[in-house]
């Protein structure tokens, strides 16, 4: 027998309180690492770097930038062929045998950053391009700081696949990528990328 439910408003969800919902939203930690291959379980990271902002894409810290120390010898046989020609190139290899950061280390300084600006775990955003890749090594490599992120990412290769979809070619063409494969210039073109399209694409 179906019985009678008292209406009851809806809470508002208008301007005010949407705004209020941004100011509670946790940062973006946007994390970049470059490794010898592509298989978290058996290669290793050689850099990481770090940048935390707010929802407006605002650096709220100095960005980290870590290359972790290893024998030539245990990261020679790791590195596929690609991975060797760019390390090279960039003069990753080079630092990460001068290096004396461990793992451990980098991790300590990481999570201390994140957890300056969002202390309860579980929160803060893990942002980036193509940042399944990352969150893989991230998980393997450093499962404390992995243990403090929420479990969602924001990618913005997923935001680029829905440019190249549904914006016009003129607008596109605005935009170029110059991705040197450090973890810091790239992490500066993943924020460079989403602020482009917040500009064209995300009316305030």
């Amino acid at each position: 027998m179906l019985r009678h439910v008292p209406w009851k408003k809806a809470a508002s969800s208008g301007p005010f309180q949407i705004q209020q919902q941004k100011g509670k939203l946790p940062p973006l930690v946007w994390i970049d690492v470059e490794t010898t291959g592509l298989v978290a379980e058996k290669d290793v990271i050689l850099e990481v770097a770090m940048v935390v902002t707010d929802g407006e894409l605002n650096e709220l810290a100095p960005a980290q930038s870590l290359v972790i120390g290893y024998p030539q010898s245990q990261v020679r046989p790791k590195l596929n062929a690609w991975s060797l020609k760019c390390h090279t190139k960039s003069g990753l290899l080079d630092e990460v045998a001068q290096s004396k950061l461990t793992l451990e280390e980098a991790e300590k300084v990481l999570l201390e950053q994140v957890v300056e600006f969002c202390p309860k775990a579980n929160r803060a955003i893990l942002a980036g391009n193509n940042v399944g890749f990352d969150r893989r090594f991230i998980e393997q490599h450093m499962p404390v700081l992995a243990g403090h992120l929420h479990f969602r990412n924001l990618d913005v290769s997923s935001v680029n696949e829905l440019a190249k979809r549904w914006a016009s070619p003129e607008v596109l063409a605005m935009h170029r990528k110059n991705y040197t494969h450090r973890a810091i210039d790239d992490i500066g073109e993943s924020l460079k990328e989403l602020r482009f399209y917040k500009e064209h694409f995300f009316k305030q």
